[in-house]
């Protein structure tokens, strides 16, 4: 019985040893007791910097390339008070469809983004060129798949020809104007610094349409104008640069 009851306080000893090495727990002395001081733990990486793979699109710096279907009611408001009704009455309604594609740089902070962007839609017989501001907000809250508002504002010339077709008519020809756009994007993170976009965006285009007129054997200045709205669907490819 004696033999047992060592063995027994020998078995017992070497496992509080053993319990004692696993649990490194340190106290301090405090003026009403002892208290037990948990071991430190490391801090955990956030989910953007945990890997290739994130959550979250990131990146200081955006690098973007967008292609898509574009569909412009060219003569949509061609009884606008500025447009002359000389040259209104002339105008056939018109509309016309074609890819477009573009470019653009912007810089985030936060969940804003801010930048430039650059598209030329081809259409038949001219083609659209817009260069603008771009606005962007994110609801990165939402991961994995990010809502997107984009807003721009945009300066239109054509390219080619004219989006009313005056070639017969006038000379030293110049079209251009402004407007504005509204869009929404869903964007996918893929890795770290590349994500994938689809959408729409919805403008409102005005053209100036500026040239010279031969009435009754005068040469005249004449200037018209034109304004519609165009819906364009929209697929981006962006890099992301920086942290």
């Amino acid at each position: 019985m004696k033999h047992f009851a060592c063995i027994f306080g020998v078995a017992l000893m070497m496992a509080s040893g053993v319990a004692a090495q696993e649990v490194q727990t340190t106290f301090s002395g405090e003026e009403d007791g002892v208290e037990p001081t948990p071991p430190e733990t490391a801090d955990k990486p956030s989910d953007e910097e945990s890997g290739v793979y994130s959550k979250r699109v990131g990146g200081l710096v955006w690098l973007e390339a967008t292609a898509g279907p574009s569909r412009w009611n060219v003569t949509q408001f061609r009884g606008l008070d500025f447009i002359p009704p000389e040259i209104a009455s002339q105008i056939p309604s018109l509309v016309v469809t074609g890819p477009e594609f573009g470019a653009a740089l912007k810089f985030r902070a936060g969940s804003t983004t801010v930048g430039a962007h650059f598209k030329r839609s081809n259409y038949d017989p001219f083609d659209l060129v817009t260069v603008g501001l771009d606005f962007g907000f994110l609801i990165r809250a939402v991961p994995y798949v990010h809502p997107t508002i984009k807003l721009g504002l945009n300066y239109y010339t054509t390219k080619g020809g004219l989006a009313v077709g005056f070639e017969d008519l006038l000379t030293d020809v110049r079209t251009d104007g402004g407007g504005a756009s509204i869009g929404l994007d869903l964007r996918i993170p893929i890795v770290k610094w590349v994500s994938l976009a689809a959408g729409f965006d919805y403008s409102l285009i005005g053209l100036a349409i500026r040239g010279t007129a031969n009435v009754a054997g005068n040469e005249q200045s004449i200037t018209g104008g034109t304004a519609g709205t165009a819906i364009s669907g929209t697929f981006a490819l962006t890099v992301h640069l920086g942290t």
